[in-house]
């Protein structure tokens, strides 16, 4: 501290002036409203007045605050943790805190987190009070990109030996017991492969329990005297640490060289040094643990500010969105939210169409709500209910009103149950947390002391014991699945700031959000990455494919439209994608690929690498077809080689005075004449290097026949309730083949298969059960494109929806099996008899071969069917586009017939719960 202050004044002064630059533009936080002069709505003050010119709500919290934190002794952590903070505000790393820490207003004013405790209700003592000895915890997430950058000052600041991260152990789980015995035995690695693959895919699962669960594991453990002893050594190992590595956060801080403290050591093939304990020794010798985390989605905003900033000259400020934006409201209302933080699986998209979110604090709550405890517990069902005036909210007495009317009677909150605990039983705010851990642990003793304290302070204040008694149970009952408020509030702004993005900027946005995806792409199968893709086409933004002269390092914007990341192709992130973008601006546009390899040292774009660049059609913008430049890519290396020999020699080339277009255009003359790749290859290819199908897709041949003998595709399937028939058509990929735990009775066979349905839409989880596989697994094969039958699965609480199949057929018998005919419901109130004339007079217009049936629902309730014998129709797109204008979609369906060679009959109805599983 300068000047001579104490630590304590210090954080003091940092802390007034970090709240009079927060609360400049709002007079309520000021004393008597705003300052003498000041213009309307906001608070000028005179530096005359001090900190006196704050309110008085402002200044008890922060004096109660801090008195707290000097009685602990802790006002150099909150100086140290202010110090990096500050250092990343300077250097545009965005950083916020998380946690119960952002219930602080030390927190707000040092600018540690962003969300005002005052204006949220968030509670200081749900974080820090005097009856607590541990150290206090604050959680900073910082730009993951930059998260290094910070912890190198820290470095500097407190000296390198003073400062390390904190080893983390990897422990031998179940596969990796077997691999590593069936190493150390000598055993093929294809024999421990095949008893790997038996281990049950389970999370944390251990090989007793493996062997239980695994009829197949057992019978290769008793037929095999080698897999017994295999297995009985991997047993005994399992658990066991079998590697060092960085904690992904934590870092230690000391006074003094950390090798007086700890004993350190260095990760293999890294410089850094970290320490040889694991977080909890480190903790409990008494040193200081900073977390200083990683965030994608801060990643995210950053690129997305920048990339506004370069496409529109204007810098944005997140922190500055106005919260009540009603563009950004609808977007979520929508469950539009693909890409926004915490909110982008299916279970959160549904509950917000359901919530309709309208204000900031719904955010935080929708957070907070879709928990398994809450889902479950009905808690969702009734903050909707009320939020929507459905059912009023119950409120047993006024401060319940008081504490509860934000989420419409629901106790969300772990905050607002100290907060009835406090106000309504007298029950003090520290010992309010105390109470719910004690909830939380299932103390009974330390929870009948809080009961008894509770009823005395509620009937006090009016209610009948019965009823305090009742409230406390309810109490009790709800405080397990209450959550932090104050960690919620600090992720809800994020996700806020992001959905304004997508909803204000979202060809910036969605640029951002690709590049956050690119690190650590799965293309193997479909990943983040393709489905902000197939995100942006929904948008209409059009995403550029990948070119050598257009293209940089990561998704850019440009004239409206997204560039493609180089480093998103397969085998061209760090240093080629980087060298590429790096020649290109210090000598001009690359001519060809025969120039691209003269121009690049091979050690850092290989031969790899630009098999993939011409795979995924990087070099289509030079001319030239892919086959000829993957044939013609040896004597481009060549040539290439030889250059870079002449450049390291200090010789100029044979031609490297020569006209730079005879020289292209010889190399375009000696291009082996070959005809381009067939569809089939060229698609399989960009597939393989870009994770998604460019120029086309596989089922585009098959677009008409989808369109029309499918009753849905994957779009048009969300909204479908439970148990819904569908006949759907696609290419399956992501197969997964697993054991059912607990198998029927007389069930022979286990097995059973999931895969994702891909149409041109989108992808589709879909299972198939074991009486279905025994039918119909030889036709699960990946890429293959086929035709399903099954019945949509969607329970309460599930992520998405999933389709349970029951029959599996090839995508060119879909024809032969829906002609027979066509059956249209008409409903009497709904349609009328002008509906049933109007269907007359489309289906007049085509005339084919199918049957046509009709289901009449009469207004008194009774159902009629009728076969019409002097009608019949040609099936086709057209048809149905025009019947479902009419009589609306669900109106349709196509009558099947039997297939020509019948298959095995099906196995019991697939809709068989996945617990099951």
């Amino acid at each position: 501290p300068p000047n001579g202050l104490t630590a304590g004044q210090y954080l003091r002064e940092l802390c007034l002036t970090g709240l009079k630059e927060r609360y400049a533009d709002q007079p309520g936080r000021w004393r008597e409203g705003r300052a003498p002069g000041a213009a309307d709505g906001v608070a000028e003050v005179d530096p005359g007045e001090g900190e006196c010119a704050l309110s008085s709500e402002v200044l008890e919290r922060l004096d109660r605050e801090l008195h707290v934190i000097e009685a602990l002794g802790f006002p150099n952590y909150f100086l140290i943790v202010w110090d990096f903070v500050r250092y990343s505000r300077e250097r545009d790393i965005p950083a916020t805190a998380r946690g119960s820490g952002v219930g602080a207003l030390v927190s707000y004013a040092l600018y540690l987190s962003h969300v005002c405790p005052l204006e949220y209700d968030l509670l200081f003592e749900r974080f820090l009070d005097l009856s607590r000895l541990e150290a206090p915890d604050i959680d900073i997430d910082f730009c993951k990109d930059r998260r290094g950058d910070v912890i190198n000052y820290v470095k500097e600041k407190y000296g390198a030996d003073n400062v390390a991260q904190i080893a983390t152990f990897g422990t031998l789980a179940a596969r990796a017991a077997i691999r590593d015995v069936g190493r150390a035995l000598g055993m093929p690695i294809p024999e421990v492969d095949k008893i790997v693959a038996l281990v049950p895919e389970e999370l944390g699962i251990e090989l007793a329990e493996a062997l239980e669960k695994s009829p197949d594991l057992r019978a290769a453990r008793d037929s095999n005297p080698q897999t017994r002893e295999l297995l009985n050594l991997a047993m005994k190992i399992e658990g066991l640490a079998r590697n060092v590595g960085t904690h992904a956060a934590a870092v230690v801080i000391a006074d003094r060289p950390l090798i007086e403290y700890v004993p350190l050591c260095r990760v293999k093939d890294k410089e850094e040094t970290i320490t040889q304990w694991s977080m909890g020794d480190v903790e409990r010798a008494g040193l200081l643990k900073m977390d200083f985390l990683g965030l994608r989605n801060l990643t995210i905003l950053s690129k997305a500010v920048t990339l506004i900033e370069q496409t529109t000259g204007k810098r944005v400020d997140p922190y500055k969105f106005p919260l009540d934006d009603r563009a950004t409201f609808a977007l979520l209302c929508r469950g539009e939210t693909k890409g926004i933080f915490q909110l982008e699986s299916g279970g959160i998209r549904d509950l917000l169409t359901k919530m309709k979110p309208d204000h900031f604090r719904d955010i935080i709550a929708t957070n907070a709500l879709y928990r398994p405890g809450p889902l479950e517990g009905g808690m969702v069902d009734d903050y909707v209910q009320v939020k929507h005036g459905r059912k009023p909210a119950q409120y047993p007495h006024p401060v319940m009103r008081e504490v509860l009317e934000e989420t419409h009677g629901v106790m969300v909150y772990q905050e607002q149950v100290m907060r009835i605990l406090n106000r309504l039983g007298g029950i003090e705010l520290p010992n309010a947390y105390s109470c719910i851990k004690a909830i939380s642990k299932k103390k009974l003793e330390t929870i009948a002391k809080f009961e008894e304290q509770f009823v005395t302070g509620a009937t006090a204040q009016g209610l009948k014991r019965s009823e305090a008694v009742e409230l406390f149970e309810m109490i009790t009952k709800f405080a397990g699945y209450g959550f932090n408020k104050s960690h919620s509030t600090a992720y809800a702004l994020i996700a806020y700031m992001t959905a304004y993005l997508k909803a204000h900027y979202p060809l910036q946005f969605m640029a951002a959000l690709l590049s956050g995806d690119i690190t650590g792409r799965n293309f193997k199968r479909k990943d983040a990455l393709v489905e902000h893709l197939e995100d942006c086409r929904r948008m209409n933004i059009e995403v550029l494919p990948p070119d050598i002269n257009a293209s940089e390092v990561e998704f850019g914007a440009r004239d409206g439209k997204i560039t493609f990341g180089l480093s998103a192709i397969k085998g061209c992130g760090g240093q080629a994608s980087v060298a590429i973008v790096a020649d290109r601006a210090k000598r001009g546009p690359f001519r060809d690929l025969f120039d691209f390899c003269e121009r690049l040292d091979p050690a850092v774009c290989n031969r790899a690498t630009i098999e993939s660049l011409i795979k995924g059609g990087a070099f289509d913008s030079t001319g030239g077809r892919r086959a000829q430049w993957m044939a013609a890519l040896d004597r481009a290396l060549q040539t290439g080689a030889a250059a870079l020999a002449d450049r390291r020699s200090g010789q100029k080339g044979l031609f490297d005075d020569s006209d730079d277009l005879q020289t292209e255009a010889a190399r375009a003359a000696n291009l082996p004449d070959l005809p381009e790749w067939d569809e089939k290859q060229k698609l399989g290819h960009e597939k393989e290097v870009l994770g998604f199908y460019l120029t086309s897709h596989p089922l585009a041949e098959h677009q008409q026949a989808l369109a029309t003998y499918c009753t849905h595709s994957t779009t048009t399937v969300g909204d479908l309730p439970h148990r819904t028939e569908v006949v759907m058509g696609g290419m399956l990929s992501a197969i997964k083949l697993s054991q059912t735990k607990n198998p029927r009775p007389g069930e022979t066979n286990t097995k059973y298969a999931m895969f994702d349905l891909e149409d041109l839409d989108g992808a589709l989880r879909c299972i198939l059960w074991p009486s279905e596989y025994v039918n119909y697994g030889q036709l699960v094969v990946a890429d293959s494109i086929v035709a399903v039958r099954g019945s949509i699965d969607r329970r309460p609480g599930a992520e998405e929806a999933n389709l349970i199949v029951n029959e599996i057929f090839p995508i060119s018998e879909l024809a032969s099996r829906y002609t027979k005919g066509i059956r249209f419901r008409l409903d009497e109130v709904q349609h009328g008899g002008r509906g049933l004339d109007h269907l007359h007079e489309i289906l007049r217009g085509y005339p084919g071969n199918c049957e046509v049936e009709l289901v009449l629902c009469l207004a008194d309730g009774c159902k009629v069917t009728l076969k019409c014998d002097q009608v019949r129709v040609e099936l086709n797109s057209e048809l149905r586009r025009r019947v479902d204008e009419l009589l609306g979609p669900g109106n349709i369906r196509l009558l099947s017939a039997p297939p020509k060679s019948s298959p095995p009959p099906p196995g019991r109805n697939g809709n068989r719960r996945l617990a099951h599983a």
